[in-house]
């Protein structure tokens, strides 16, 4: 299983964007596009969430 990558979930997801403002016409793609976003997106808000523990607890130490 390869590391996620928040930068390169980033990038993808601007891709797909682009994708989407686009003219798709294979409902398939959509919908395949649509469920890579809420993907990445769900790793990208964990990411997040995670980051966000260590600096309060990397923080908390300080006191």
């Amino acid at each position: 299983m390869s590391k996620f990558n928040y930068s390169k979930a980033l990038a993808r997801l601007q891709e797909i964007s682009t994708l989407l403002e686009g003219e798709i016409e294979d409902i398939n793609q959509l919908s395949a596009l649509v469920k890579e976003s809420a993907k990445l997106l769900k790793q990208c808000k964990q990411q997040l969430k995670d980051t966000a523990a260590e600096i309060d607890q990397t923080l908390d130490k300080l006191d």
